[in-house]
C-alpha cells in the first residue's frame, strides 16, 4: 500500500497511535465537499488535521464528494490510512442557478451519509458546499455526536458579500437567524477576529474553540529559482493565489500599473473568476512574469507578497495567502480592512492599505518609500511570526485532542 507524503504536517510518524485498541478509539468524522484527497484550498487542511488525528490513534472518516477542483480530480493512487467516503458528483456544468441547487442537495447528502456511520464522538462540519452548516443545524436532533464547525467561509453571509442577495431580504434574514440559532459544541476558527465575529452572531460571550489559521507550514531552504537569480537587483512582488469574488482586482492592477521595470518585477500565478481579465490586460507588461506554477518552497525568494480582501468579506473568509506568505518569511502588502485577521495577526510584517484610503495615493507613497532595508526589517518580523504560528498550531491541536477525552 502506497501513501502519499503529506508535505505540511508531521508531529510523529503516521499511525504511531495505532496501538490504541479499536474498542477504545475515539471516532471523528469530517464533512466537506472537498475531502482529504482533493487538491483544493479546503482539502489540504482536512488532510493535515486527519493525518494528525490518525497519528494520535483517532479513528478518522472523511465524507466528501468526488468532483474536480480547478480541473483537478483526486488521484486514484493516493491511498490514505483512514477511511474516505466520496459521494458521486451530480453536476459538472457552469450554470450558476443549477450549481446553487446542486450545492444545497449535496449538503444534505453529505450530512445524511455521515449520520449512517458508526456513532462518532465529533462531527466536524466545514462550510462547503454552501449552507452545509444549515443542514448540520437542521438535522442536529437526529445525531448524537458533538458538533464542531470549522469556519473556512461563513454562510449565509457570503451570499450578501458576493452581492447575490441583500442583507435586508426576508429569506436571508430567516436563514441567518436559523443558522445562528444553535451554538455548536466547539469551533475551529481561522483567526481571533473571525472567532469574535462568530461569538457576536451566536450572542455568546464564549464558545469552546481553537484558532487554527490555514496556510501554516515550516519553511525549508530550497534551490534559488531562475526568476530570483535573473533579477537580484530588483524588488520582486508576487500575487499567487485566488483572485475571486472576495479579492480586489482594482488594487492589484493599480499596483502593477505603478511598478517600474527597471526596479520591480511582479510574479503572477492567478486563478479565480477575476483572474482571466487581469492576465489578459497585463500579459504584455514588461514588469509582469506570469507563472504556470509556483512551488511553495520558492515563495521565500519573493521580496513582497501581495494579497487583498474586500471589506465586505472581512471575517467571512480569512485568506490563507497571508499566512503562507508569513510562513515563508516574506512580508505582505495587504489591501483589506484594518480589523481583518490578516492585518491584526501580523501588524509588523504587513504594509496595510486600508480599504478606506485612496489606493492610488497610498500605492504611490509605498513605492516611493520602500527599500531593501525596510523589506529586510519586515522579513525578520515575518520569520518571528512564522515561528509563533507553528508553535500556536501545535498547541491548538493538542487542545483539540483534549476535546476528545
Amino acid at each position: 500500500m502506497k501513501f502519499m507524503k503529506n508535505p505540511f504536517f508531521f508531529f510523529k510518524k503516521r499511525g504511531e497511535g495505532a496501538d490504541v485498541p479499536l474498542n477504545n478509539r475515539k471516532r471523528v468524522t469530517i464533512v466537506n465537499k472537498y475531502g482529504a484527497r482533493h487538491p483544493s484550498a479546503t482539502g489540504y487542511p482536512i488532510r493535515k488535521l486527519a493525518d494528525y488525528l490518525f497519528a494520535e490513534g483517532i479513528e478518522v472518516t472523511v465524507v466528501s464528494i468526488h468532483v474536480d477542483y480547478n480541473g483537478k480530480m483526486p488521484a486514484d493512487e493516493d491511498i490514505l490510512p483512514y477511511r474516505t467516503i466520496e459521494l458521486k458528483g451530480l453536476y459538472k456544468g457552469r450554470n450558476n442557478l443549477i450549481r446553487l441547487a446542486v450545492n444545497l442537495i449535496d449538503g444534505c447528502r453529505l450530512m445524511l451519509r455521515s449520520m449512517f456511520l458508526l456513532r462518532h464522538d465529533l462531527k466536524i462540519v466545514m462550510t462547503d458546499p454552501s449552507l452545509l452548516n444549515a443542514w448540520a443545524v437542521l438535522l442536529r436532533p437526529f445525531y448524537r455526536s458533538r458538533l464542531v464547525f470549522w469556519t473556512m467561509d461563513l454562510y449565509p453571509e457570503a451570499f450578501v458579500s458576493a452581492g447575490l442577495v441583500s442583507k435586508d431580504n426576508w429569506g436571508y434574514r430567516l436563514l441567518f437567524t436559523f443558522v445562528y440559532s444553535r451554538v455548536p459544541d466547539f469551533l475551529i476558527a481561522l483567526g481571533e477576529q473571525q472567532y469574535r465575529y462568530l461569538c457576536k452572531q451566536y450572542r455568546c460571550d464564549f464558545i469552546p474553540h481553537i484558532i487554527l489559521p490555514c496556510g501554516v507550514y515550516e519553511n525549508e531552504p530550497s534551490v534559488v529559482p531562475s526568476w530570483r537569480i535573473d533579477n537580484e537587483d530588483k524588488i520582486i512582488f508576487c500575487y499567487a493565489g485566488n483572485m475571486g469574488e472576495a479579492h480586489n482586482a482594482a488594487f492589484l492592477l493599480e499596483l502593477i500599473d505603478r511598478l517600474e521595470p527597471e526596479k520591480h518585477i511582479m510574479l503572477l500565478r492567478l486563478y479565480g473568476c477575476k483572474a482571466r481579465s487581469i492576465l489578459d490586460r497585463v500579459r504584455n507588461y514588461p514588469v509582469v512574469r506570469i507563472l504556470d506554477y509556483l512551488p511553495q518552497d520558492e515563495v521565500q525568494y519573493v521580496d513582497v507578497n501581495v494579497a487583498s480582501l474586500l471589506s465586505a468579506w472581512s471575517h467571512i473568509c480569512v485568506p490563507s495567502k497571508v499566512v503562507s506568505a508569513i510562513c515563508a518569511g516574506t512580508p505582505v502588502l495587504y489591501n483589506a480592512h484594518q480589523e481583518s485577521d490578516g492585518a491584526c495577526m501580523f501588524p509588523d510584517a504587513v504594509w496595510l492599505v486600508s480599504d478606506r484610503e485612496n489606493t492610488s495615493v497610498v500605492v504611490t507613497q509605498f513605492l516611493d518609500q520602500i527599500s531593501p532595508e525596510t523589506i529586510n526589517m519586515k522579513k525578520e518580523m515575518a520569520r518571528k511570526y512564522a515561528r509563533e504560528l507553528v508553535g500556536m498550531e501545535k498547541q491548538s491541536l493538542l487542545r483539540f485532542l483534549d476535546v476528545l477525552k
